[in-house]
């Protein structure tokens, strides 16, 4: 239970740190090999977002939030400092999420067999 406090507030401290964070202009209206970066930001803004909203998130949710961290993992390389910045920090909440969210389906997977 105290890994699961602990892990919350580290997505908790990056969230804020994201919402807080400006959008990087380079990146606006731009797409990588398909790609849109607006659509990602909101994407996995969108996902950590219920995650923090309801504790977990449904399977369309997951599936969508683990497109987007194999999507941040393939354009990072190819972004400016400002650009690796902002979407590093998606990719791990993106992998914070997932991981908590595998954790939590897990529990109630052994639960409930």
């Amino acid at each position: 239970m105290r890994f699961k406090r602990m892990e919350n507030k580290l997505i908790e401290e990056l969230w804020n740190e994201h919402w807080l964070a400006a959008f990087p202009k380079t990146y606006r209206g731009k797409d990588l090999d398909g790609i849109d970066f607006v659509m990602l930001d909101a994407d996995v803004a969108g996902c950590v977002h219920s995650f923090l909203s309801r504790g977990n998130l449904n399977l369309y949710q997951t599936a969508v939030l683990g497109l987007c961290y194999r999507n941040l993992s393939h354009v990072i390389p190819f972004l400016n400092e400002e650009g690796k910045a902002h979407y590093r920090r998606l990719e791990r909440l993106a992998a914070l999420v997932l991981k908590a969210v595998a954790a939590r389906n897990h529990g109630a997977h052994e639960r409930s067999g």
